[in-house]
């Protein structure tokens, strides 16, 4: 007799991604008024654990009974409501190209009541309902989703990584909500980071190598401890380092950045200096990845702006974007999001090299020996083959950092480089961002414990500040 609490039940499942086995064997029931976190290492098949779960992924005849469909909310950004796929990266900071691009109000498709009034502002979300999608910070961008999902007022929710992204006001007023939603009778399923897991969870799920290896009650799950004395030593990049002939990063002078009538950066001034490591940090919507945009040359008000970079003013005579860009290695969620998924992990770690999304023609015996390093030194060594897209999140932005590392680049800007990576992972990036020499760095971070010790410098970018 079928358990009537019963939302969905797995029995011995093998799920099969682009020929790839990304689970195996699993048994696994949901039932109505829990809630599970999903936690593992990168690439051990939460996400796909989910996408069963909610019929986003083919499942074998006979091993999957459904009794209710729950909606899932995925951050790939790749739906029918809205695809970046339409898109260009640099397009976001157009102010004139993208006009017909979705409003989060059209976005959301919500109409004026109390209780959708109640729901954008609980997530923040009602001051900007007439802003572009394409606009949207990260954390923005991921409230949103979550909001359309809960409109409907479904019984139960499938979240991958809800709180990647988000500011820490922004995570703890998510997980009160959560905790209310589940008191409400909502069943939810999270994919979370297992040191992070919320306090509406009853249940913890963990995954390996596309198995279950544990599940259970909350209170006898035991975060697994990062053995450090077992990680492999950072490799060192064979691909000389070029000359610092500067003795500043970049300069900002009274820096300011609008769309139309919305002030996003107000008179920002800041100098980094040759060698500094620094934190920028910043609650959602405070314009952080704006102001790596202009560093890096993708917002065209970076020329309208005084930038100096490497010491001379942005936009000089004979000075092409692809001059500043080549001594710049960068990673942000939004690059992350344009990225072509047909290209090959390790196709889309060379592109680094031409600072584009195309790959180089001919690549030099010190890159070929970097790019097999990195990919070694993060165990993705085997993926090399694999197509970007057929990749976990975790995978393609661990492929990104080896991206943004390959030139060896003087100055490195990296817009929340560890999102979505487990704790061994994030710590071997930090091993090897500290024993990397006469670097300048830009770290983007919402969590401060996760920068590297090198990182001793700190910027706080308010709204409008």
């Amino acid at each position: 007799m079928a358990d009537q609490n019963e939302f969905v039940s797995l029995t011995e499942a093998t799920v099969r991604k682009s020929g790839q086995i990304i689970l195996r064997d699993i048994t696994f029931a949901l039932r109505a008024g829990e809630c599970w976190a999903v936690t593992g290492n990168v690439g051990s098949g939460k996400t796909t654990l989910l996408e069963a779960i909610a019929g986003k992924t083919p499942v074998p005849p006979g091993s999957v009974v459904r009794h209710q469909l729950l909606p899932f909310v995925s951050f790939k950004e790749e739906s029918y409501q809205f695809s970046y796929s339409g898109y260009f990266y640099q397009q976001r900071y157009q102010a004139t190209l993208n006009d017909d691009a979705l409003t989060l109000r059209e976005f959301l498709a919500i109409g004026d009541s109390h209780e959708a009034d109640e729901l954008l502002a609980r997530l923040d979300l009602l001051p900007i309902l007439e802003r572009s999608f394409l606009k949207l910070s990260n954390g923005q961008t991921r409230k949103a989703r979550i909001a359309k999902s809960l409109k409907q007022r479904p019984s139960g929710l499938l979240i991958d990584n809800p709180f990647v992204g988000l500011d820490p006001n922004a995570r703890q007023d998510l997980a009160v909500w959560f905790n209310s939603l589940v008191e409400h009778g909502l069943t939810l399923m999270l994919v979370v980071e297992e040191d992070h897991i919320p306090a509406c969870v009853t249940h913890v799920l963990k995954m390996e190598a596309g198995k279950i290896c544990w599940a259970g009650p909350k209170a006898d799950f035991r975060v697994t401890e990062v053995d450090r004395a077992m990680l492999p030593a950072p490799p060192k990049l064979q691909t000389p380092a070029p000359a610092i002939d500067f003795d500043e990063a970049f300069r900002l002078v009274n820096v300011t950045v609008r769309y139309g009538e919305q002030l996003i950066l107000n008179k920002i001034n800041w100098t980094v200096r040759a060698g500094e490591r620094w934190a920028l940090i910043g609650q959602n919507g405070a314009g952080k990845s704006v102001l790596l945009s202009l560093l890096y040359g993708d917002h065209p008000q970076a020329y309208a702006n005084e930038i100096y970079i490497f010491g001379h003013r942005r936009g000089r005579p004979g000075e092409s974007i692809w001059d500043v860009k080549r001594r710049i290695g960068f990673l942000s969620p939004e690059l992350h999001l344009y990225f072509p998924q047909h290209l090959t992990a390790r196709q889309v770690s060379l592109t680094g090299l031409t600072d584009t999304l195309n790959v180089p023609v001919r690549i030099s015996p010190q890159h070929e020996a970097d790019v097999q390093a990195l990919l070694e030194y993060f165990g993705l060594l085997a993926l090399s083959a694999r197509m970007f897209g057929t990749l976990s999140a975790g995978e393609q932005r661990l492929i990104l950092l080896v991206r943004a590392l390959l030139k060896n680049s003087p100055l490195l800007l990296l817009d929340e480089p560890f999102q979505v990576l487990d704790a061994t992972k994030a710590e071997l990036a930090r091993r090897l961002l500290d024993d990397l020499p006469e670097k300048t760095v830009l770290f983007i971070t919402h969590d401060q414990n996760e920068l590297p010790a090198s990182v001793d410098r700190l910027y706080r970018l308010t709204p409008n500040s």
